[in-house]
């Protein structure tokens, strides 16, 4: 009897939600938007279901398409990391670019890996760029498909379809959708107000827990993000400084074309952090986390 109520109930809200898509006019559709509905109605991907096994799904399976919104993660396993180490997470947002194989190559060259919080690029070298970072080891994390803090931050559901999005571009790349996010500008961002009002932050912030994710802000800046090309020595002092006194940190550096001087850091930064008795990891869904904001 209770399975068949929930259906009833799905069938319900999905018959209300086609009559209030039918009711609106064009203008109130935006095209980008309306153009995404027929690639999340259509069923022709096959999906993920609780015990991580994939099931196709019916072409006019209208009902799972609307309440299907939990997250199940399906890449690398997550391992446990050893008590009491000092560990620094390197992150880079906003990639992939022209200096990501560099900064790569930096890492592997000092014996560091990294966690990448990527946007959405669908070109083949974009693709590639996405690959080689899984392939050498590092994580992938979420940072929504467009970066467009306009559009992403207008509603939770506005953001959660450019983050799935991204998603859906990762899994067709790598294999696999990340559980892991950051919001653009970080969680306690004002520039969100703009098009979301004060309270926008905590509401996306819960619906992203809700579907599953764990999102990550950062508790040491390199500042690269200050000036439109920090000075060199500036980020590699910024890192240092703030890292002392802690255990364990999230530092937040930017993998940007035009972002040289990290680029520059980046091998002073990890030799440094090495000899104040850090090690290098990878964040996962159950890393420490620093937060700005919490839900």
């Amino acid at each position: 009897m209770g399975d068949r109520i929930r259906r009833t109930s799905v069938y319900v809200m999905g018959l209300m939600i086609s009559v209030n898509l039918v009711g609106c006019s064009t203008a109130q559709i935006h095209t980008e938007e309306d153009s995404e509905v027929p690639q999340q109605l259509s069923g022709e991907k096959s999906r993920i279901v609780s015990d991580g096994s994939q099931t196709p799904a019916a072409v006019d399976d209208l009902d799972t398409a609307i309440v299907e919104t939990r997250h199940f993660y399906t890449g690398p396993p997550h391992l446990p990391h050893p008590a009491g180490d000092k560990i620094a997470y390197l992150t880079f947002d906003d990639g992939p670019s022209a200096s990501t194989r560099t900064i790569l190559r930096i890492l592997k060259n000092n014996g560091a890996v990294a966690t990448f919080f990527v946007i959405g690029n669908e070109t083949s070298e974009g693709k590639s760029l996405y690959r080689e970072i899984v392939a050498e080891g590092h994580a992938l994390g979420n940072h929504t498909f467009s970066h467009d803090y306009n559009r992403i931050y207008k509603t939770p559901e506005a953001f959660m379809r450019d983050v799935r999005k991204l998603d859906q571009l990762l899994e067709r790349t790598v294999g696999y959708r990340p559980d892991i996010l950051r919001f653009p500008g970080g969680s306690n961002n004002h520039l969100s107000w703009k098009s979301g009002g004060k309270g926008v932050m905590s509401k996306v912030a819960a619906v992203v827990r809700e579907e599953g994710y764990q999102y990550f802000d950062w508790n040491v800046s390199s500042t690269d993000a200050a000036a439109p090309v920090q000075d060199r020595d500036m980020i590699i002092d910024s890192v240092l400084s703030a890292s002392k006194g802690k255990k364990r940190i999230i530092v937040l550096m930017h993998d940007n074309t035009y972002k040289t001087t990290t680029v520059e850091a980046l091998p002073v930064v990890i030799s440094k952090l090495k000899a104040a008795g850090f090690r290098f990891d990878k964040l996962q869904k159950a890393s420490f986390t620093f937060q700005f904001l919490e839900p």
